[in-house]
C-alpha cells in the first residue's frame, strides 16, 4: 500500500467527519444561545461584580492570594452600591473566598515562617467570621420565606423604572433573581458549613483543638455531606482522612435538595 493510499479518506469516513463536525457546531450554537440567555437574565447592576468573581476563580492560587484580592474588593464595592445586595449572601462568598485563600497559603506555602503562618490563620478566621455573620443574618431574614414573599420583598430594591433595566426584559430579570434567592435558601446553609469548616481548620492549626471540634460539629450539623469537615474531624480525633466511597463519588447529593430531604 502506497502513502497516497494511506492518505485517501473513504466516503464512510467523510460522512463520520461531517456528522461529528455538525454535532460540534450544533453544540457550540446551543451553548451560545443558552449562555446568552442566561447573561440576559442576570441583573445588569451587578454584572461587573460577577465578572470580577469569575476572574478571581480563574486566577486565584497560593502565589496570587493577595494580588487576587483586588478582584474580590472590586466585586464587593459593586455589591455595596446596589440595593438588595449590600448584605446579601453574595458578600458572604467574598469574605469566605478570602478566608479560604489565606488558609491555603498558611497551610501549603512552605516559604513562610511559623509566625507568618499564625498571622495568616488568624486573619483567615477574621474573614471567616465576617462570612458567617452575613450568612446567618441573610438566612434569618430570607431563609424560610416562600417564593411569593421573596418576590414582594425584592420589589423595593429592584424596580422596573430603574434606568439600569432600560431596554431589557425586566420580568425575566426579576424572575431570575427570585429564582437565585430561592436556590440560595438551600445553598447558603452549605456555604455557612464551609465557613465553619474553614474556621475549624484554622483553629486546628492554631492548636485550639476544642474550638476546632466545636466548629466541625457545627459544619456537619448544617451539611452532613461536607466531606472536608468529615475528613478533618477524623484527623483531629486521631484517625485517618476520609475519602468518599465510590457510590458517593459517582452519585453526589443533589445540590438543590435541603439537608433534611
Amino acid at each position: 500500500m502506497s502513502f497516497k493510499d494511506l492518505t485517501v479518506i473513504s466516503g464512510g469516513t467523510k460522512k463520520v467527519f461531517a456528522i461529528t463536525l455538525s454535532v460540534a457546531l450544533l453544540a457550540v450554537v446551543v451553548a451560545f444561545i443558552y449562555y446568552r440567555g442566561v447573561n440576559r437574565s442576570e441583573d445588569p447592576r451587578v454584572a461587573g461584580a460577577r465578572l470580577f468573581m469569575s476572574e478571581y476563580d480563574r486566577s486565584s492560587g497560593i502565589a496570587e492570594t493577595f494580588s487576587s484580592f483586588s478582584l474580590l474588593d472590586s466585586a464587593a464595592l459593586i455589591y455595596s452600591r446596589v440595593p438588595g445586595y449590600q448584605s446579601s449572601w453574595e458578600t458572604g462568598v467574598i469574605y469566605n473566598n478570602k478566608s479560604s485563600a489565606l488558609l491555603m497559603k498558611a497551610l501549603y506555602d512552605s516559604t513562610i515562617t511559623g509566625a507568618e503562618k499564625n498571622t495568616l490563620l488568624e486573619l483567615s478566621v477574621r474573614y471567616c467570621d465576617s462570612s458567617i455573620s452575613i450568612y446567618k443574618t441573610w438566612l434569618g431574614e430570607w431563609g424560610e420565606l416562600p417564593e411569593e414573599v421573596v418576590a414582594q420583598r425584592l420589589l423595593p430594591g429592584m424596580n422596573e423604572d430603574d434606568p439600569a433595566f432600560a431596554g431589557l426584559n425586566f420580568k425575566r430579570l426579576f424572575k431570575k433573581r427570585v429564582s437565585d434567592l430561592m436556590l440560595a435558601q438551600i445553598e447558603t446553609p452549605r456555604r455557612l458549613s464551609v465557613s465553619y469548616t474553614n474556621k475549624a481548620t484554622a483553629y486546628r492549626h492554631l492548636m485550639m483543638q476544642d474550638s476546632a471540634l466545636s466548629y466541625y460539629d457545627m459544619a456537619l450539623s448544617l451539611w452532613k455531606d461536607n466531606r472536608t469537615a468529615e475528613s478533618n474531624l477524623s484527623v483531629l480525633l486521631g484517625g485517618e482522612p476520609i475519602k468518599p466511597g465510590i457510590i458517593k463519588s459517582l452519585f453526589p447529593p443533589d445540590r438543590k435538595k435541603r439537608q433534611n430531604e
